[in-house]
């Protein structure tokens, strides 16, 4: 019966792991900061919204419920989408102290979204220019058929929107937000760069002592002769030398009549006797 395996040793805990943990609870609370920035820019526009319907008694009811639910959906699809991301992140970033793989993974994949979401609306945008120019020079306005230009707006929306464009707080909100989803996005990236590096890679999928060691060169691989080539069994025929003797092997001894064996010598003993 074998001895169960060794499980693999998990080195210390890198720096940039570290660093990359902390990045990314930089971007959640960025995040967590964006999400009521939008929660009091909704407040404060229903605010507005009541306003401007009580400066104007006889404002549509259409239109002001139109404004109504506009904000109301704007502000669920950022704020829950920031949400998602947030959970997101922060649920990595505890995998990624205790060393798990699977959080690193999901920190990628939201590394890619950030960037198909950048890249995505610059092509999108880029995409749109053509068609500016298929479209041509637009058509002349006729006020007797399309009525004055530009179009009339009704006194609720000229009370909500006022000809200055909006106003103070309006322009920070998108300010602060633009700036903030820019910093999301650098955090996230950075942590992703940071995860990719081969001391990262080591920490979260370590090695065991049973995994095969690669030691020194691969081995050549032999020489194999193709199908149907005739191997001459007489090398000399070609003029090659025939193999020697093995080093070490004992010589081979050759009976006496053997054509090439040296004719024993003679000697006379003592006595006078031939001795071979």
């Amino acid at each position: 019966m074998s001895a169960p395996a060794a499980a693999p040793a998990r080195p210390p805990r890198p720096t940039v792991v570290t660093v990359a943990f902390w990045l990314q609870v930089a971007a959640v609370v960025v995040l967590l900061a964006l999400i009521g920035l939008i929660v009091w820019q909704a407040v404060d526009w229903h605010g507005q919204i009541d306003r401007a319907a009580r400066a104007v008694p006889d404002a549509d009811p259409d239109e002001v419920a139109g404004e109504r639910f506009g904000n109301i959906f704007m502000s669920s699809l950022f704020g829950l989408a920031a949400l998602l991301l947030a959970g997101w992140l922060g649920g990595t970033a505890v995998g990624l102290r205790r060393g798990s793989n699977v959080a690193r993974i999901l920190v990628f994949v939201a590394g890619g979204f950030h960037l198909l979401l950048f890249f995505g609306q610059c092509c999108t945008g880029a995409l749109m220019i053509p068609f500016f120019f298929a479209l041509g020079e637009p058509e002349e306005w006729d006020p007797e058929l399309d009525g004055p230009y530009p179009p009339e707006e009704s006194k609720f929306f000229q009370t909500l929107y006022p000809d200055n464009g909006f106003g103070l707080r309006e322009d920070i909100f998108f300010g602060v937000g633009a700036g903030g989803w820019a910093v999301v996005v650098g955090l996230t990236l950075a942590a992703v760069v940071l995860l990719a590096l081969p001391v990262a890679q080591r920490w979260f999928v370590p090695r065991s002592a049973a995994d095969p060691q690669p030691v020194g060169p691969p081995a050549p691989v032999p020489f194999l002769l193709p199908p149907g080539y005739m191997v001459c069994p007489d090398p000399r025929v070609h003029g090659v030398p025939p193999p020697g003797p093995t080093v070490g092997a004992p010589p081979v001894a050759l009976p006496a009549d053997a054509p090439g064996s040296t004719p024993p010598s003679r000697t006379d003993g003592p006595d006078g006797s031939p001795t071979v």
